[in-house]
């Protein structure tokens, strides 16, 4: 599966929309570099990340978003191709979420339990939505989370190949099949 079709994939994935920052992230082909710092986010901004990332896509059978670092796929895309405006949305949206954890639960987010935190980024996601569908650019700090975290996930090697059905393209090429197994040749009428 190629990068556009990993795209389209994770488009279904949030509704059929991808910003543009992040789909000119993957089409150029970034990639994070070793040994590896937050280029942008804070290291607690990176460990919030992580959860979150966590949280979204949990490892299972196969490794999750945290296994596959998709938290520094994350802060190079807000550091390198976001433009100003969207990464201070992000970047805000830091306070905004330690304002909402300390009404709900009086903790910061990396102390709150589990489940706290699933009903937290279950009411942020409600909210991410509510808001899109009012405006369509209107992204709030989990939607744009959650779609780097899709983003980052689905477009990785494993991503691609162990949770999105894989098709090397162009496929395998039979030069000589019986139309007893394929049934009618296509013809094409111009």
């Amino acid at each position: 599966m190629n990068r556009r079709d990993a795209l389209k994939h994770v488009g279904i994935l949030l509704g059929g929309v991808v910003s543009a920052p992040v789909i000119n992230a993957v089409l150029s082909g970034c990639q994070a570099s070793d040994p590896w710092k937050p280029k942008i986010l804070t290291e607690e901004q990176n460990d919030i990340v992580t959860v979150i990332c966590d949280m979204i896509i949990p490892e299972t059978e196969t490794p999750g978003a945290k296994t596959l670092q998709v938290n520094r796929f994350m802060d190079l895309i807000v550091s390198d191709w976001y433009k100003d405006k969207d990464r201070d949305r992000f970047l805000n949206g830091f306070a905004q979420l330690a304002d909402r954890c300390q009404k709900t639960s009086g903790k910061t987010f990396l102390d709150m339990t589990p489940e706290e935190r699933t009903t937290l980024l279950t009411d942020l996601d409600k909210e991410g939505i509510d808001a899109r569908m009012e405006d369509e650019e209107n992204l709030t700090f989990f939607a744009m989370a959650k779609e780097l975290t899709l983003v980052g996930y689905f477009t990785s090697e494993t991503g691609t190949k162990q949770e999105l059905s894989y098709k090397p393209v162009p496929g395998l090429y039979h030069g000589c099949i019986s139309t007893d197994e394929v049934g009618k040749a296509w013809a094409r009428v111009y």
